[in-house]
């Protein structure tokens, strides 16, 4: 464990008491979706930014669509991705009930923040079997997020000129941050980018994790490929009214172990 671990499990564990979730549940072509409101604490708001401070200084310039983003885009967007990340380990302790001790979190445990080949965003921990965990999350400004839930898909592995040979993980959650109000143009939007840390504080900006697929279900007869305007970027996806809810997880990882 780094010393951002040391620093998350302490302050988890000093606030063992906070209640990090909010259950809201979206209806979507009839089903009734299950979703949660991440509500984190100032401490680990600044535990997630600290190692987005790190991690920026050692991942590429370049984003998914391979185009140069500043140096204060790439921080925001590594912070949005930790924050994320943040928000499911909790939710596996917390809301689905794994041992805190089984749950692992790469950010947390590398050595540094150079390349490696062994990295993945979460992974549970059981015997000798592991069971691993992807976070992708994205913004929605343009609509409820009902509406995004309706549209949009959950993000699995993605392949370019530059990464060609990510792993399949065996769970793939969507978190999504959600604005308020909605309904920005993508030019308002990229200027509000900017006031990104200041919106999440105000609740101008609120995470949400919204759905969950297996790799059954994202690698299945409901997944696809699309480039979704990343350039020469394809990813495999499913979409969300087509995967489970935030209560399918333990299901999923029961499956699993089942083999």
């Amino acid at each position: 464990m780094n010393r951002f671990g040391e620093e998350f499990y302490r302050i988890y564990n000093e606030g063992k008491t906070q209640t990090y979730f909010e259950e809201e549940f979206v209806e979507l072509n009839g089903r009734k979706f299950s979703v949660v409101r991440f509500c984190p604490s100032a401490p680990i708001l600044n535990n997630c930014y600290k190692i987005a401070r790190e991690k920026s200084r050692h991942t590429m310039d370049e984003g998914q669509d391979l185009v140069r983003r500043r140096n204060s885009r790439k921080l925001i967007n590594q912070f949005k991705g930790i924050m994320a990340e943040a928000a499911v380990h909790i939710f596996l302790h917390q809301c689905c009930g794994f041992p805190l001790a089984e749950i692992q979190r790469w950010d947390l445990e590398r050595e540094d923040f150079q390349y490696a080949s062994n990295e993945y965003d979460l992974k549970i921990s059981c015997g000798q079997r592991n069971f691993y965990i992807e976070s992708r999350s994205s913004s929605s400004y343009q609509s409820s997020l009902q509406k995004f839930m309706l549209d949009y898909d959950i993000i699995g592995k993605y392949s370019n000129e530059k990464k060609q040979l990510e792993k399949a993980a065996d769970l793939y959650v969507r978190p999504v941050f959600q604005y308020s109000p909605p309904y920005m143009s993508g030019e308002a939007y990229n200027i509000r980018i900017d006031d990104t840390f200041e919106d999440i504080k105000s609740g101008r900006l609120t995470l949400w994790l919204v759905a969950a697929a297996g790799k059954k279900e994202m690698y299945g007869p409901k997944g696809y490929q699309k480039s979704m305007g990343q350039g020469s970027t394809r990813y495999q996806c499913i979409q969300i009214r087509d995967a489970g809810d935030m209560r399918s997880i333990v299901s999923v990882y029961r499956e699993w172990m089942r083999g």
